[in-house]
């Protein structure tokens, strides 16, 4: 009889738990920062500049900024 009581005592705060970050969930209000903004603009510029095609692990090497002692 004590397991049963355990089982539906756990329910319930489960229950109540989860409802209230449900609550807080639905309060929050993401907006993104003017820094994101603009990486996202640099982002799209570098895609258009690359034609929107993956590239090949030799045109990434190409363009990485650090290659290895030569970037030092």
């Amino acid at each position: 009889m004590t397991g049963l009581i355990g089982i539906l005592l756990f329910i319930c705060v489960s229950l109540i738990v989860w409802g209230i970050a449900e609550a807080k969930y639905k309060n929050i209000h993401f907006e993104h920062s003017e820094e994101e903004h603009k990486e996202e603009a640099l982002l799209a510029e570098e895609r258009k500049e690359h034609g929107d095609k993956e590239m090949s692990i030799r045109d990434v090497i190409k363009n990485i900024s650090c290659k290895g002692y030569k970037a030092v």
